[in-house]
């Protein structure tokens, strides 16, 4: 669940609503994998070899950039490759890191406070493994779960209990023999 949510996986504007609003947010592989790419990627130049690029040839008589720096302009991302070609033009979707953690819904600016949050949330797990060894080992705490399961069990006992009659009337009624 951690590694379908933290908005890398499947980028951010990829999660459906209902994910994008709660799960992203509470996940914490979101603020470990986010820092680490805030951290690393802010100052990359990417360089698209040619299989990573997309093709376009532009109308006769044009160049690459006279066609498509109008789309590059909107965009806000990428950039042509050959921009002086008449052909085989070449279009790589980013210039540098910032523009791919953009499309990941993450920001060179929020490095240490995602930092901050993961280290915050590993902390309160430590806190609680120590709580609850110290409660329920050492204190003898039960917070109210010997109850409970208590009752279950003897819901469930009840249960079997009843399947196993009903399953040996079957049985006599057909003749075989049970073992239960």
């Amino acid at each position: 669940m951690f590694s379908l949510f933290n908005g890398v996986v499947r980028p951010y504007s990829q999660l459906s609503v209902f994910w994008r609003y709660w799960m992203y947010y509470v996940n914490p592989s979101t603020y470990y994998i986010g820092g680490i790419i805030a951290s690393t990627f802010r100052k990359l130049t990417v360089r698209c070899s040619p299989t990573e690029a997309a093709y376009f040839n532009p109308p006769p008589g044009s160049t690459c950039s006279a066609y498509a720096s109008d789309f590059v302009t909107r965009v806000g991302r990428g950039y042509l490759t050959n921009p002086d070609a008449t052909t085989n033009c070449r279009y790589c979707q980013y210039a540098n890191g910032v523009e791919y953690m953009n499309f990941l819904n993450i920001k060179p600016s929020q490095k240490w406070r995602d930092f901050g949050i993961f280290l915050a949330f590993v902390c309160s797990n430590w806190f609680l493994v120590y709580f609850f060894i110290y409660t329920v080992r050492i204190r003898g705490w039960t917070f109210g779960f010997g109850t409970l399961f208590g009752v279950v069990g003897k819901v469930l006992g009840a249960v079997k209990g009843v399947l196993l009659k009903m399953v040996k009337a079957v049985f006599r009624r057909s003749g075989k023999k049970t073992t239960a």
